[in-house]
């Protein structure tokens, strides 16, 4: 709960910054989150596309999948802050 509660400081201080502050903080954070991503990036084999579109098949075929909408809600549940 603790950890919460700081994540819930830190989320409001950052929105208390001034918009040309919270601007730079994103261009920071996109380029550490570019740069971290090229560090662990590795092509994914054929073999592993093609189990995932097979998967994909097989979830669609027993009706397990959401529709546009059901999906919109889901997200907009799980983070009320977006809008």
């Amino acid at each position: 709960m603790e950890t919460t509660a700081s994540l819930n400081n830190l989320w409001n201080q950052i929105l208390a910054l001034p918009a040309d502050d919270r601007r730079w903080l994103r261009d920071k954070l996109d380029v550490y989150e570019a740069e971290k991503e090229e560090e662990h990036l590795t092509p994914y084999t054929i073999e592993e596309i093609n189990t995932w579109i097979d998967e994909a098949e097989a979830d669609f075929a027993a009706g397990r999948y959401l529709s546009a909408e059901e999906a919109d809600r889901e997200v907009r549940e799980a983070l009320p802050w977006l809008k």
